[in-house]
């Protein structure tokens, strides 16, 4: 009997154990999770604040590189260092330094960083003798332009005698400097032609080209042909420089009238002086027509 109670009490000593064992246990899982929880709070807190600090780092430095462009900006854009105090032309031939300039306008004291240099060029190009241009900044203060001119290729005549270039744009009235240049008469029943506009009627250059190959041919070396005339049938009058002897020719059949001619040429070489015109215009026939000494 003793022995028996005994043992029940060494039992229930024991479950005494073992539920301080769980409580022991229960409250070290409770403090773990507690721990874990504010490590967890401890790393979003940290995260959140490196977080920010990189936000306002990059804000800054965003905000530092828009106050140095600013700045920037209004420095070289302001500052008197970039005000252009020399523009220099270089290439024109005949067009006068001052006559440039003025078309060119204003460009002294503007800045450089803000000057429009396609704005400068489509300026100047407009000017009848101007073919093309290049505008090119020399920093810190300097402009250059180079200005490439059209060439005076042949006279026509219209309301009255101009200059124009192998293009048939209208250059200039006519000046005494380019009296040596060939003539060339067309109708003409219009007002007075603009400057830099194409005027001349479109077979001129090939009438030119023809009036060119004719006098490379000895029968004309000692009396050049100098006009070239178009009337109102469509025809080119070549004249030569002292007047005496005129070759018509159809404009469109010209280069053939100019074999016709070439066929013929030698029979005509010893008695040249008294021709006073050569037609070519006829198809399969030259007319030569000499002249009558009364």
């Amino acid at each position: 009997m003793s022995y028996a109670l005994k043992d029940q009490k060494k039992s229930s000593g024991s479950f005494r154990v073992l539920r301080l064992q769980k409580r022991k246990k229960r409250k070290k899982a409770q403090r773990g999770t507690a721990s874990s929880a504010d490590n967890s709070l401890y790393l979003t807190l940290s995260n959140f604040a490196k977080s920010m600090l990189e936000w306002f780092t990059k804000l800054l430095l965003t905000g530092a590189l828009v106050y140095g462009g600013v700045q920037g900006y209004q420095f070289f854009t302001t500052s008197p260092q970039f005000e252009i105090s020399k523009v220099t032309l270089l290439g024109q031939r005949t067009l006068p330094e001052k006559e440039l300039r003025a078309w060119l306008g204003s460009v002294t004291g503007k800045n450089i960083f803000l000057l429009n240099l396609q704005d400068l060029s489509s300026r100047l190009v407009r000017h009848p003798w101007v073919q093309s241009v290049s505008v090119r900044k020399v920093f810190p203060r300097d402009i250059e332009v180079v200005v490439t001119e059209k060439k005076p290729y042949a006279r026509v005549k219209l309301d009255e005698i101009y200059v124009m270039d192998n293009f048939r744009y209208l250059l200039s009235p006519e000046t005494e400097a380019y009296r040596h240049l060939p003539l060339i008469i067309q109708p003409w029943s219009g007002g007075k032609p603009k400057l830099g506009e194409q005027a001349a009627l479109e077979g001129v250059i090939e009438s030119l080209k023809n009036m060119q190959f004719l006098n490379e041919m000895p029968f004309f070396a000692d009396n050049p042909i100098k006009i070239s005339e178009i009337d109102d049938f469509a025809r080119v009058i070549f004249t030569t420089k002292n007047g005496g002897l005129k070759i018509f020719a159809s404009l469109e059949t010209i280069d053939q009238d100019i074999k016709d001619f070439q066929v013929i040429l030698e029979t005509l070489k010893k008695d040249k002086n008294n021709i006073e015109y050569i037609d070519l215009s006829f198809k399969d026939r030259v007319i030569v027509k000499k002249k009558s000494h009364l």
